[in-house]
């Protein structure tokens, strides 16, 4: 009987420690677990060439690492087509966490994205920054966009403020640049332009303020289309062109529609590049080319991702949020809305490129 009874409270023992091991390890990949990481990216489109470079950066951040599955879609710079990329990945692929770079698709995204707390490692810039499941790898910036205004001020008298009101985040960003004009009447015009506008009826009125400046807060090509029809209506005036992050990022694929001495003088605000050497070598190594802006930042979020593989996944968040290392951008650690946190830089369009301004 004593036996029997050693017997049945051992196997009982052995019942319980399985239970408990099984609540433990519930929603904790093992070492060797795949982690399905959904990418979305512009590979297509007016930025396809900053989409096809930030792809190959994850791909060699992932290298040989058979734990972390990359699946990746192309948005086109698109919210329409970012959204159905995203519903692709989390009701049919079931990913476990998002990669995103463009800010469209982030707009379209977010109201699901709170719902399900799913983790967001978002690249390009994001139109609030609270408390999320949304970790902002490039560093808040929209403050440079004051600090754009603030350099511009000191060269021009008359500026005239055009952005696109069909995105938030360029909206968010000429804000911004409104805070830094604090000189009386520094600001002669302010034309919010909608998307798709031939820009002809929105020039003549720019110009009819008599500005020294004109500022091009527009995705690419509306971009290209507000400066080109800028040239042809302000004839032999002396108008000079305010540059920003933006047009910086796709400076040459403006340069290829528009030339160079249009942008000659150019001033920029943008965040220093902390792309290190290394990791440039690399990638030109492997693809025979130049990373391009937010490669970078494609390749320290994989480091993130691998950083997640023996961390229960309702742990992830903060796993994340408490990241801190040096990697491929520089120092990558996050404050406590998620996003980054940089100084900017002035640069100015000379002889081909953009370069630091001179102190």
């Amino acid at each position: 009987m004593k036996l029997y009874k050693t017997r049945y409270i051992i196997g009982l023992v052995i019942i319980v420690l399985i239970v408990i091991a099984a609540v433990i390890i519930k929603g904790r990949p093992a070492t060797n677990e795949i982690i399905k990481v959904g990418v979305i990216a512009p590979l297509s489109g007016q930025y396809g060439s900053l989409g096809e470079s930030f792809k190959n950066a994850l791909i060699m951040a992932v290298g040989d690492d058979k734990r972390i599955q990359l699946i990746i879609e192309d948005d086109q710079f698109d919210a329409k087509i970012g959204l159905s990329a995203f519903h692709k990945l989390t009701d049919i692929d079931h990913v476990d966490i998002i990669i995103n770079e463009s800010s469209p698709t982030l707009e379209a995204i977010t109201p699901i994205v709170a719902k399900t707390r799913l983790p967001v490692i978002q690249i390009f810039e994001a139109n609030e920054h609270n408390k999320d499941s949304i970790f902002q790898m490039l560093p808040f910036s929209y403050p440079i966009f004051t600090d754009l205004a603030k350099a511009a001020g000191q060269h021009y008298k008359r500026i005239a403020l055009v952005y696109s009101s069909g995105n938030d985040v360029l909206s968010t960003d000429a804000s911004y640049f409104k805070q830094g004009l604090t000189s009386p009447g520094a600001l002669v015009s302010e034309t919010k332009v909608a998307d798709g506008s031939d820009m002809r009826s929105e020039v003549t009125k720019i110009l009819s303020s008599n500005p020294d400046a004109v500022t091009d807060i527009f995705a690419l090509s509306d971009g290209i289309k507000f400066i080109k029809e800028l040239n042809a209506q302000k004839g032999s005036r002396n108008i000079s062109l305010i540059c920003d992050a933006n047009t910086e990022f796709a400076v040459n694929d403006y340069v290829k529609a528009l030339g160079t001495t249009t942008f000659e003088g150019c001033l920029s605000t943008n965040l220093p590049n902390l792309m290190t050497d290394s990791f440039t070598r690399a990638y030109k190594q492997e693809f025979k080319g130049d990373p391009m802006v937010g490669s970078d930042w494609g390749y320290d979020s994989i480091k993130i991702v691998k950083d997640l593989i023996d961390t229960p996944k309702d742990q992830w968040l903060t796993k994340i949020q408490s990241e801190s290392f040096d990697g491929a951008s520089g120092h990558v650690s996050f404050d406590q809305n998620g996003t980054r946190v940089a100084a900017s830089e002035l640069h100015v369009f000379t002889n081909g490129k953009f370069v630091k301004a001179r102190e």
